[in-house]
């Protein structure tokens, strides 16, 4: 199981903005590929933080490339209007350590 976290830094202008767009594109992905439902939050603008950040994130059972051809159109369209208002974008990877991985590999 993997937890994945896309992380958008902004200018505080922005930040509601991209949330919105981040928001309608991990639903996206959610309703044509049956990806698990995105957390979206923002981090900065009420909150204390050394940036301004959008943040999605969700779990999935593995990692696998994101091809082309099953990206949305809706996804593509949003992306082109977000992009430009990011001062960084990057996308993490984390695996999650559940009980039963724990026990697997801590010997």
């Amino acid at each position: 199981m993997f937890l994945i976290r896309r992380v958008c830094k902004v200018e505080r202008k922005d930040a509601w903005e991209v949330a919105r767009l981040l928001r309608s594109i991990c639903d996206a992905y959610s309703e044509s590929t049956g990806r698990a439902e995105a957390t979206v939050y923002v981090s900065g603008t009420g909150t204390p933080s050394s940036e301004i950040e959008v943040c999605a994130e969700w779990e999935q059972e593995t990692i696998d490339a994101n091809r082309m051809p099953n990206v949305p159109d809706s996804v593509k369209s949003d992306n082109g209007v977000m992009f430009p208002l990011l001062k960084s974008y990057e996308i993490e990877f984390h695996e999650i350590a559940t009980n039963e991985k724990i026990l697997e590999r801590s010997g």
